[in-house]
């Protein structure tokens, strides 16, 4: 009578390694899935629909769906470099809580805006995570 023991340990073992090697490549391809960043940046097409003394509403009216939280907006008086303003995500209001989409309003509000009648006011949105400006413009108040 022969005895197969070898040949029983050998494939246990391939087993063993198919098992480890599948392990690994999931594990592996889940890990470098989570740590890729999209840094694309957003187009989109931002303006001011409305504005009632503190709040101010814009509208994404064209472009993509995008992240609040990668929104910074700067406004400023356009003939008067001192009156500026910065705002982030944490600043700012959106009609879905974090995605803007087309049609989506963002509103900042803020007791600090001091625009006279006849002023132009400036702002520019941009996407922090690419660095870049998505959209500018002026609106006369």
């Amino acid at each position: 009578m022969k005895k197969d023991v070898g040949v029983s340990e050998v494939v246990g073992i391939m087993l063993m390694l198919v098992v480890v090697l599948v392990i690994v490549s999931v594990v592996a391809s889940s890990v470098s899935g989570l740590a890729s960043v999209d840094n694309t940046p957003v187009s989109a097409e931002m303006v001011v629909v409305e504005y009632n003394g503190t709040d101010l509403i814009f509208e994404n009216v064209a472009g993509d769906a995008f992240p609040l939280k990668r929104m910074k907006l700067v406004m400023g008086v356009r003939d008067n470099v001192q009156k500026r303003w910065v705002f982030y995500a944490t600043n700012m209001t959106s009609t879905r809580e974090t995605t803007v989409m087309v049609g989506d309003r963002i509103s900042v509000s803020s007791p600090d805006f001091a625009v006279a009648a006849g002023e132009y006011l400036t702002y520019q949105f941009y996407d922090t995570d690419a660095g870049v400006l998505v959209s500018s413009g002026e609106i006369l108040m």
